[in-house]
């Protein structure tokens, strides 16, 4: 990472994604997303999710059902080249009472676009991550 104010902006904006997502909190989200209809998200199992109208109706669902839970990002890397930025990392899901599970790992690409009001996601897809995978540089067939 360069660490360059846009880079910063990129960073702060990914952040300001999981914070709401860890929050459960939609209007977070309405602030963190483009609201498009080039908008995309795949959340782990699911098709792709294509349109802001679409997508926002997912988070909403997801939070209507899911249990409080923690998230941290890991093995950040960010790229940016013009007004587009990549963000990839590993995403650490908890339970917020441990007795209720494991943590999920996904591994999590973050696409965001600089607009008017800032940086703005226009693409999330995260997948499990694969722990046998992690110790070897040869992809798992």
């Amino acid at each position: 990472m360069t660490g360059d104010a846009g880079e910063r902006g990129v960073i702060a904006a990914n952040l300001a994604f999981y914070r709401a997502l860890e929050r459960r909190e939609i209007s977070e989200m309405d602030r963190v997303w483009s609201h498009g209809e080039d908008v995309s998200c795949v959340h782990p199992g699911w098709h792709r999710l294509d349109g802001w109208d679409e997508v926002r109706r997912s988070w909403q669902n997801i939070f209507a059902n899911a249990r409080s839970w923690t998230v941290t990002c890991e093995r950040v890397r960010v790229s940016t080249e013009g007004a587009l930025a990549l963000v990839a990392c590993l995403e650490v899901i908890r339970p917020a009472v441990a007795a209720q599970g494991e943590a999920a790992r996904m591994q999590a690409t973050n696409l965001f676009r600089r607009e008017e009001q800032g940086w703005r996601m226009v693409h999330h897809h995260a997948s499990p991550f694969a722990e046998e995978a992690a110790s070897s540089s040869e992809p798992v067939n």
